[in-house]
């Protein structure tokens, strides 16, 4: 039986041979119409900054002549080309012929790898190019502005080449929310802030924050990609959200200071092991102040021997008080010492404020509804170290008032609404909705100048900002810190911002590129209302983005 199972099977096996034998010959083969790109002479290498526009028109072959575009489909995805990452962690681009993107991709050691398919619908062959993205850092130092329209709030970069040395050309990014996340915030606007520190890998602070009454959000500040939004941002969410300033500043700053609604609440990195995100719930007062509800200002001292992470103003009390420098998280606010000065006591002057922040020799300046400005010395150190190592209490603290100035008879200051100060020199800088002014406070005699020439008639200032920035976070900004000034305006359609230069000296304009020294050396319109806006610091070192 087993022999003839044997010869059955070889049988079987010569007749399956000999029918494929027989059978060869009669299928048609039809050759492909092969589709390439034609890559003869062009790059399909990319190098480009993060936010720079890339567009890759590719030109089609075909072995046997052009297909019908409608019987062609396109794909076009990108991922992180290395070993880790492949087509399964692919991004689709665009499903259209040409591929036309802004570069939101952060940059990376890595290169990223762009694939363009084309499926030919007929025969459902699929055929592809692969080209080579390399995404450098686009942003550096720079301001950044906040703007609205229609309800609806979205912040812009700028760099130019006059604020931020090494910038070869001026850097503008438009409506970053709306380029990242693909949305701008809803409600009013009420602030834009960036916060700043270098630091060991882990432990470094770079971050925007913005804000409107509806809404309150972190972003990136090495791209200005999405961090999280006030749910994340709170151990416990307030109950009222008006975010009106973040800060993080001085010389050697571990905090993060936020006014919300009357309230301070903070991050303080010197009480923790990691650096995190949340900010405290609002931080309470010394029984000896009672009840606090500070102004929507923060100062922060220079010196890292004062006693004070920041100041504020009680509008409740109408006095300053303290945040004292402490490893604890939630370190209570409290009061000065008891001062000694006969030009005013910091802890009790007795007037409502209208504006307040730090000028020359980081003193304090705060202006009140009375139009007299307080010039304060926050920036005082609690100790006085000796030569041979030892210290000493620094009796200063005790005397911190400087002077009073009394600035109610200068031009226009009871229509003033924006204000800052020049850190470079004792000068006090006031704006109504057209004009500009600078007021000498170096001696008993002021001396106000009226600095900029008319704006278009149907512009008015929203919003005005020095060019002042801590060049301890990044000392390539100390030759142009304090030279430029940013005014942005609205003329009821469109925002505008202008950039010009001054003398830190005096605060005057000093365009030297012309003949007028008052003439802008740049303009950027076409946004929004813009109604904040702050300085960003690349940073230092390794940890530069």
């Amino acid at each position: 039986m087993k022999k003839e199972t044997k010869i059955v099977g070889l049988l079987v096996a010569a007749c399956f041979v000999t029918a494929c034998y027989d059978d060869k010959g009669n299928y048609d083969y039809v050759a492909l119409n092969e589709i390439s790109v034609d890559t003869v002479g062009i790059s399909t290498t990319y190098t480009l900054e993060q936010y720079d526009s890339l567009h890759i028109v590719p030109e089609l072959c075909f072995t046997q002549g052009p297909i019908p575009e409608e019987k062609l489909a396109y794909k076009w995805v990108i991922y992180t080309d290395n070993f880790s990452n492949s087509e399964s962690d692919m991004e689709v681009l665009s499903t259209e012929k040409e591929l036309h993107m802004q570069v939101t991709q952060q940059s990376k050691t890595e290169n990223y790898a762009i694939m363009y398919y084309i499926t030919n619908l007929e025969d459902n062959t699929v055929w592809q190019q692969k080209y080579t993205l390399i995404v450098q850092p686009s942003v550096v130092s720079g301001i950044v502005a906040l703007h609205t329209l229609n309800g609806q709030s979205d912040i812009d970069y700028i760099a130019t080449t006059n604020a931020v040395p090494g910038v070869v050309e001026n850097k503008w990014l438009k409506n970053i929310l709306y380029s990242t996340v693909e949305r701008k915030l809803s409600g009013n606007p009420v602030s834009v802030s960036t916060v700043r520190q270098s630091g060991q890998t882990g432990s470094s602070v770079n971050a925007v924050y913005v804000a409107t009454d509806e809404e309150f959000v972190k972003l990136s500040g090495k791209d200005f990609s999405w961090v999280c939004d006030v749910n994340e941002l709170f151990y416990q969410r307030p109950d009222v959200l008006k975010p009106y300033r973040v800060l993080r500043d001085g010389q050697i700053a571990h905090t993060t200071v936020l006014i919300n609604d009357d309230d301070v609440h903070n991050i303080n990195n010197q009480s923790s092991q990691y650096w995190n995100n949340t900010f405290s719930d609002a931080l309470r007062a010394e029984s000896s102040l009672g009840e606090v509800s500070v102004a929507p200002f923060i100062y922060m001292p220079d010196s890292y021997l004062t006693p004070n992470l920041a100041v504020f103003y009680d509008t409740k009390g109408k006095r300053f008080v303290r945040l004292p420098s402490s490893f604890n998280e939630t370190a209570k606010l409290a009061p000065f010492v008891t001062q000694i000065s006969t030009a005013f006591d910091v802890n009790n002057i007795g007037k409502d404020l209208i504006w307040f922040g730090i000028g020359y020799n980081a003193h304090g300046f705060a202006l009140m509804t009375d139009y007299t400005l307080y010039r304060a010395n926050f920036n005082t150190d609690e100790f006085i170290l000796n030569p041979d190592g030892s210290s000493e209490i620094n009796e200063d603290i005790n005397d911190l008032a400087v002077r009073i100035y009394d600035l109610s008879g200068e031009p226009e200051i009871q229509n003033a609404k924006f204000f800052d100060c020049g850190e470079f020199a004792t000068l006090f800088m006031y704006a109504t909705e057209r004009d500009i002014y600078v007021t000498s406070i170096r001696s008993t005699t002021l001396r106000t100048v009226k600095i900029n020439n008319d704006f278009p008639a149907d512009e008015k200032i929203t919003a005005l900002m020095i060019y002042n920035q801590n060049v301890n976070q990044m000392s390539e900004l100390a030759s142009v810190t304090g030279n430029y000034l940013y005014v942005a305006t609205w003329n009821g359609t469109e925002g505008k911002i202008y950039e010009f230069a001054i003398a830190r000296n005096t605060c005057e304009m000093n365009n030297t590129q012309g003949e007028d020294k008052k003439a802008p050396l740049n303009i950027f319109t076409g946004m929004g209302k813009v109604v904040d806006m702050a300085v960003k610091v690349q940073g230092w070192g390794d940890d530069a983005q």
